[in-house]
């Protein structure tokens, strides 16, 4: 099933642009009068016509309308920001297909700084919510400092990935599945500080396993476990 995304959504009609209609006529090959699958990353999926079509755009009326509830207990995903762009893309492609509800890059003292290019990380995600079939897209939000994360996140069933003996494992925590918010360090984890000023904001420390991970599989892993 292919599936395609817009936002462009007005009176019983959907308007494909750029790589997506490209996409959708180029290489698929797609006609008028053909029917096709739009989702808008907010919970909705049409059933659309190819009405007409242009260079850079596709228009498509909507045949019908399917809404989905988002799950309420997917995961938080906060994570030290990773220099690597190729495994950090490759962190949020599999952190959405295994679904999560947002995504925070963090500025941790460890991090090795990189460059954020958004739109070019937010399409990636959208390409990840339409392959695994998802009708809800995880919100991608700019690279903030553990201190402005800990400051603006009140969620509740908090953890924070720990290696260490005496640490309980995560996949043994009963309520891990209800809507977890999870922290995970970059390359050489977080900073005693950084550690200690979690846990005094209600972070349960939580043990991924018995191996030391790199920073993006221990961020799949910990999603995976959330999702049960």
């Amino acid at each position: 099933m292919n599936v395609f995304y817009s936002t462009e959504i007005l009176g019983g009609k959907i308007v494909l642009r750029d790589q997506e209609a490209q996409h959708c006529t180029k290489v698929l090959r797609k006609g008028r009068g053909e029917e096709i699958y739009v989702v808008d990353g907010r919970g909705h999926r049409y059933t659309c016509e190819i009405e007409d079509q242009e260079r850079s755009s596709t228009t498509l009326v909507i045949k019908s309308t399917e809404y989905r509830d988002q799950d309420e207990n997917q995961p938080y995903l906060a994570f030290g920001l990773i220099k690597n762009t190729s495994r950090l893309e490759w962190l949020l492609e599999k952190v959405t297909e295994i679904g999560v509800n947002r995504i925070t890059p963090l500025l941790c003292k460890r991090s090795e700084r990189s460059s954020w290019k958004h739109d070019r990380l937010q399409k990636i995600v959208i390409s990840a919510m339409k392959q695994s079939l998802q009708y809800h897209l995880p919100i991608l939000d700019e690279p903030m400092s553990v201190d402005q994360y800990l400051a603006s996140q009140k969620l509740k069933n908090r953890y924070i990935a720990s290696f260490g003996e005496g640490i309980p494992e995560f996949n043994k925590i009963e309520d891990r599945c209800q809507s977890p918010v999870i922290m995970i360090g970059p390359e050489g984890d977080f900073t005693p500080e950084e550690l200690t000023l979690a846990v005094d904001q209600g972070y349960q420390r939580v043990n991924l396993g018995p191996t030391r991970l790199r920073a993006e599989t221990a961020c799949m892993l910990a999603c995976a476990i959330a999702r049960g």
